[in-house]
């Protein structure tokens, strides 16, 4: 290969793309290279049988950041999003089920059928975890401070920690309980009932590799609220046509 490019890009994947897209806007000339004959890593869809296709690695939207789909203009080019209705679905041995979404009040329904005190308590543990998410959206635009830039990169850092300090001590403990402790301990500090606790661990664990009881694993609770789609904080959806209509 004769042809010099400012930047490189090994994998296709919908992070190096979006990277890619950046740099080139910057005015860098940006190669990508990807061993597979489809982009967009494990955003694709592909078909698994003659006539059917399907999203075959991720398989749900919330974390696709709102600054990139309105700078790439993705719904100008097929960009749909239908949120779920409902997150998690926990069928219990007795026959009966606990289902998580749809709103707050539905899923306070579920709850009381199995206590009234997680119930009372969710929407207050809602808002804890949207309060630290609200802190972390900021900081996730933000390039963190390089040391070798000198001292104006470090008071821009500086600044980025004072937006931190300025949190209610609860806030600052949410953040230090979800950033150490295990799922296990977060969600037992506050439900009691184990259908609950359950429903609620499975985003703890899910693409994880990690018990509930790791220390640590409480952060994906947090991350699972992070995103937003359509313009509503925290929920999840499916991209219309599979996770690949996205990357293409």
């Amino acid at each position: 290969m004769t042809t010099k490019y400012d930047a490189v890009i090994i994998g296709a994947g919908h992070n190096g793309l979006v990277c890619a897209f950046y740099l080139a806007q910057a005015g860098l000339k940006v190669r990508i290279v990807e061993r597979r004959d489809v982009v967009g890593g494990a955003a694709v869809t592909e078909e698994f049988h003659p006539g059917f296709r399907n999203s075959v690695a991720s398989y749900t939207v919330s974390l696709l950041q709102p600054k990139v789909i309105a700078d790439m203009r993705l719904h100008d080019h097929g960009y749909r999003v239908i949120e779920r209705p409902i997150s998690n679905f926990l069928p219990q041995e007795d026959g009966g089920y606990l289902k998580l979404g749809g709103g707050l009040e539905r899923t306070q329904a579920e709850f009381r059928k199995f206590s009234q005190h997680d119930a009372d308590v969710l929407p207050v543990y809602y808002d804890a975890l949207e309060g630290v998410a609200e802190v972390l959206r900021d900081l996730a635009l933000k390039s963190p401070p390089n040391v070798g830039e000198g001292l104006r990169t470090l008071l821009a850092g500086a600044s980025q920690g004072w937006g931190m300090a300025k949190l209610p001590l609860e806030a600052k403990r949410d953040i230090l309980d979800l950033f150490t402790k295990s799922a296990t301990s977060f969600l037992g500090s506050w439900f009691e009932s184990e259908a609950v606790k359950a429903a609620f661990g499975f985003d703890a664990v899910v693409g994880n590799y990690a018990s509930p009881d790791t220390p640590g694993s409480a952060y994906v609770l947090l991350h699972h609220v992070f995103g937003e789609v359509n313009g509503k904080k925290g929920a999840w959806g499916h991209s219309v046509g599979g996770m690949g209509t996205i990357t293409q």
